[in-house]
Order: structure tokens, then sequence, then C-alpha cells
């Protein structure tokens, strides 16, 4: 077991998560603290990472717009240097509304009204919850590699159920996934990245380096959880609220992998029961389209903001 004093060394010395041309700041979000980074000119652009990465997902991507955009790539909180606080009721701390309103407050104090966002994987969820929340801060949204939490859930069928094991692992109460993880959180990042990836892909260094230095800190991995166990206490039914009653108002673009989550499927035709402006395209690799699909991604995103 981690004793309070090699919590602490690991905390110490985790890796700033820095990204050339890029300025760390901390913010206050909805009641803790987000670790985010600010920098190029331009239009705001919100990039928000998924599991179980951190911003530096967006590294190679945000080094190609630093020229078109004001980047704003936070930690989500319970991930990275972000902060990690107590569940409360039902995990609403975690809940994606709740990250949802980090962000808004983020863009906010950096003198933003309105902007773009973007999301991959959980931080899909976290924008698109935002764009339904706050349609007129929300301009254009693009989500990658997603379909709503409500479809995730509803669509599970048995081969799905295999793919999506971890949703079911880390949303178990009574912390048994926080306990196995722990055991070899290097083990546990390298397995996840490299089964959601495509064949033979190569990590960047840097961003793998920082996605399992920040995941020795058991503060991290009990962060992952907690978004998974919001996602089954609260996310799918304030989704099944809002289906048919709420749409994204904003264009939005839905980009997914090849080989990724969605391979097969249909995310347009999905998306479309939630807003009625969307287009969307296929792209090369797997899951981790921002790392997989670089150049796919920056002109795609460059074409819809």
């Amino acid at each position: 077991m981690t004793t309070s004093k090699e919590v602490n060394s690991i905390k110490e010395n985790s890796p700033e998560g820095l990204i050339s041309g890029f300025e760390r700041r901390k913010i206050m979000g909805a009641g803790t603290e987000i670790d985010v980074l600010v920098g190029g000119s331009g239009p705001p652009l919100l990039l928000l990472h998924g599991y179980p990465q951190t911003r530096l997902c967006w590294k190679n991507v945000a080094l190609e717009l630093l020229d078109s955009y004001t980047l704003v790539i936070p930690d989500l909180r319970g991930y990275g240097r972000s902060g990690k606080p107590e569940p409360g009721e039902n995990h609403i701390n975690y809940s994606k509304r709740v990250m949802a309103s980090d962000q808004v407050m983020i863009m906010k104090e950096l003198g933003f009204e309105t902007f773009y966002a973007a999301g991959h994987d959980r931080g899909g969820r976290v924008a698109y919850r935002l764009a339904l929340d706050y349609p007129d801060l929300v301009l254009k949204l693009a989500v990658l590699d997603i379909v709503p939490t409500l479809d995730a859930w509803e669509g599970i069928n048995a081969s799905k159920g295999m793919n999506m094991w971890h949703w079911f692992f880390l949303a178990q109460d009574k912390e048994i996934a926080e306990h196995f993880i722990n055991k070899d959180p290097e083990f546990f990042i390298r397995w996840t990245l490299s089964s959601q990836a495509a064949e033979n892909f190569e990590f960047d260094q840097d961003c793998l380096d920082d996605y399992i230095q920040c995941a020795l800190n058991p503060a991290v991995i009990k962060g992952m959880c907690e978004d998974y166990r919001a996602s089954w206490t609260l996310d799918k039914d304030i989704d099944q609220h809002d289906f048919g009653k709420v749409k994204i108002a904003c264009p939005f673009l839905v980009l997914w992998g090849e080989k990724g989550n969605l391979a097969g499927a249909d995310p347009i035709a999905v998306w479309n029961k939630w807003g009625g402006n969307v287009q969307g395209k296929e792209v090369p690799g797997g899951h981790l389209v921002p790392e997989e699909a670089v150049a796919e991604t920056i002109s795609e995103l460059r074409k819809f903001f």
C-alpha cells in the first residue's frame, strides 16, 4: 500500500505536462483548481483530453494550431495535475455537467465569453455536455471517437461489452479498480493505450511518459475511476432527461478512427438525434484520434473551426 509520504513525493515529482509555446495557469473551476495550458493567438479553442491520458494527448495537434487559435488545454478534474475533489453524492463532482462547469469558469477567467470546443473520449463527453448546458457559449463543437453516453450504455451487447469492459470495471464502487490498478499502474496504462490504438502505433514518448508518471499518483487513478462511476450513476440519466428536449444548437463535427470504437458504425446518424447540424469523417488509426491521426485531425479542425 502506498503511504501518505510516498503519495506526497509522487505529487511533488509529477511532470509539469508542458507544451512548447504555452503558459501554464492554475484556474479555479467549479470548486476545484484546474491546471491548464494557454497559448497561441486567434479565436479561442478549448481542447479536452480523454482517458487514461492528460492534456498532452493534444500536443502534436496543438503545435500546428498555435498560429490560428488561442488554445486552452486543461487537465480534466481527477486527471493529471488538476484538482481531485471528493466524489460527493452519486459521484456528482465527477459528472460531465460539473466538469463542463469547470471549463466555463476557465474560459471566463481567461476573458472568453464564447469559444470553440473539441474533445476526445472523456473530454468529448464533457464537450457535448458543455454545448447542451451552455448553448450561448459554444460556437462550434467537435467530438472525437465517441457517441453520447446514453447511447453508449444502451448500445452495449456481448461484443461491445468486451471492448467496453473498462466502463464496468472502473465504475465499480468500494475502490476495487484502484486496488488492482495501483499494483502496477505503468503496466495498466501501457496495456490500456496499446489496446485502444491501431496495431503497431508508436506513441510520442513525451506523452506516454506523462500519462505513466501522472498515473503513479493514486489520486489520479481514483479520479479516473470516479469519472466512470459518474457516467453510470448520473451522466446517462442526465442524457436521458435531456434526450428529445434539449439539442446541441451549434454546428458540430464528429471524427472517428477507422479501427476505433466506432468502426463499422454510423456515428453521424446517432449524433443527428442530438442536433441537426452534424458533419463527420472517418480518419486513419484506432480510438486515439488526436495522436494516431495528427495530420487529419489538424486538417479537419482547421476546416471546421
